[in-house]
C-alpha cells in the first residue's frame, strides 16, 4: 500500500480499527459490570495496587496498611512533613484534615480517611508537584459508599454520605501540579486542585471519582474534578476515568469566566450531576480536545451534557469527535432512550445525531 502523509494506508486502518473495537467497549461497559473496562472498586484505590505502581519499583498492596500515627482520630488533623521528593506507601491517614508538606511527593496505595463536613479531607502545601496512585480517599464512617452494592457507578438514590460524616475537598494550597491515577474518591463535594500551568499539565488518569456526599441538600456543590472558578486554567490531561454521581454541578467543573485552555478531556465515563461538563461561563475555551467520552445515561441528570453549549469551537483551535451516548432500558437519565443509544453526542445542543460532529 502506498503511504499516506508517511504513514502507510495499512497502519491507518489498524490504528482505526483499534479506535473502532475500544470505542465498542466504551459503549459495552460500564463500571462495576464486571468487566473491567472501566475505573472503577476492581482496579482503583490502595487495595488493588500492583507491583511496580508508577515504575517506583514497590511491590504490590501486601494486605494490610500502617498507621501514619498511633491513635490517630477522625475528629483531630494530621500534619505530615516528608523531605522532598519522597514516595510514601501503603500508608493509613485518619483525620479530621491530613495537612501536607513537602515537594514533589508521591502517595502509592494509601488511606485517607476521615469526616471534614465544609472542609478539606487533604490539604496540601507544595510549591510544584504532588502524586496520588492508587490511593483511597474516604469517609471514616463507611466502608463502602452508602446506597452504592458495588454493580453500579454510583448510588442511583440520595442522599449518600449525610453531610456531618462527609468530607468535602482535597485542596491544592500553593501551586503544586497533581498527577492523579488510579485512585478511588467518594464521599465528598469536589477536587479543588490546581489545574495546571505552561508545560506543566495536571493529570487525571484512570481515577474513580463516585458518589458524592449529601446529595439531598444544597450545602455543597457537588463536583467531580473541581471546581475552578476562576478561569484562565489549563494545561489539563484528563484521560480515561470515571466520573459519576447524583449532584448538583459538574463532572469537569470549569466554571470561571478567564480562559480555560489546552484541555484535554478524553476517553471518560460521564454520567449524573447537573451538568456533566463546564469549560467557562463565557465561549472563549481554547485548544480543548474533547473525544472519544461516553455520556451514559445510568444516572439522573439535573440539566444537560455541557454547560450553555460552551466550549470555545474550532476556530479557537478546539476538536469534539468520537463522543458517544450510552442509554439502556431503565436507565435513570429519562432525556434520553435507548433509541439514542450508540449514537453521537454534539456540543450543540442535548440530542442524539446518527453522524460525527464535524463543526
Amino acid at each position: 500500500m502506498q503511504p499516506l502523509h508517511g504513514i502507510r494506508i495499512s497502519a491507518v486502518l489498524v490504528l482505526l480499527a483499534t479506535a473502532a473495537a475500544a470505542m465498542a467497549g466504551a459503549l459495552d461497559s460500564r463500571p462495576n459490570d464486571g468487566s473491567g473496562y472501566w475505573p472503577d472498586f476492581s482496579n482503583t484505590g490502595y487495595a488493588n495496587t500492583p507491583a511496580n505502581a508508577g515504575g517506583l519499583d514497590l511491590g504490590p498492596y501486601p494486605g494490610r496498611l500502617k498507621d501514619y500515627a498511633a491513635n490517630m482520630s477522625a475528629t483531630r488533623p494530621i500534619t505530615a512533613r516528608y523531605p522532598d521528593n519522597s514516595v510514601i506507601s501503603y500508608t493509613r491517614f485518619l483525620a479530621s484534615k491530613v495537612i501536607i508538606y513537602g515537594d514533589n511527593l508521591t502517595f502509592v496505595g494509601c488511606l485517607f480517611e476521615g469526616k471534614s463536613p465544609n472542609d478539606n479531607l487533604v490539604q496540601i502545601y507544595a510549591p510544584n508537584s504532588i502524586t496520588f496512585r492508587y490511593s483511597t480517599f474516604k469517609p471514616n464512617a463507611y466502608a463502602r459508599p452508602p446506597g452504592n452494592d458495588g454493580t453500579v457507578s454510583s448510588a442511583h438514590v440520595k442522599p449518600g454520605t449525610p453531610f456531618k460524616k462527609s468530607w468535602q475537598l482535597m485542596t491544592t494550597m500553593k501551586e503544586a501540579v497533581a498527577l492523579m491515577d488510579h485512585n478511588d474518591v467518594w464521599g465528598n463535594a469536589g477536587l479543588l486542585m490546581v489545574t495546571g500551568f505552561p508545560g506543566r499539565p495536571s493529570v487525571w488518569t484512570n481515577n474513580y471519582i463516585h458518589d458524592a456526599a449529601d446529595t439531598s441538600h444544597d450545602v455543597y456543590h457537588h463536583d467531580g474534578i473541581g471546581p475552578q472558578s476562576e478561569g484562565n486554567g489549563g494545561p489539563m490531561v484528563i484521560d480515561h476515568n470515571t466520573i459519576a454521581s447524583l449532584g448538583n454541578t459538574n463532572a469537569l467543573a470549569l466554571q470561571g469566566s478567564g480562559v480555560y485552555d489546552h484541555i484535554a478531556f478524553t476517553n471518560n465515563y460521564i454520567s449524573g450531576y447537573g451538568y456533566a461538563l463546564s469549560f467557562g461561563v463565557k465561549n472563549n475555551a481554547t485548544n480543548l480536545a474533547v473525544t472519544g467520552n461516553v455520556f451514559s445515561a445510568e444516572l439522573h441528570q439535573l440539566w444537560g451534557p455541557l454547560y450553555g453549549n460552551l466550549w470555545g469551537g474550532t476556530p479557537r483551535g478546539s476538536l469534539w469527535r468520537n463522543n458517544f451516548y450510552q442509554v439502556r432500558q431503565g436507565d435513570d437519565n429519562k432525556s434520553y432512550s435507548p433509541a439514542d443509544h450508540g449514537r453521537f453526542w454534539w456540543p450543540t445542543d442535548n440530542k442524539s445525531h446518527a453522524q460525527d460532529f464535524s463543526g
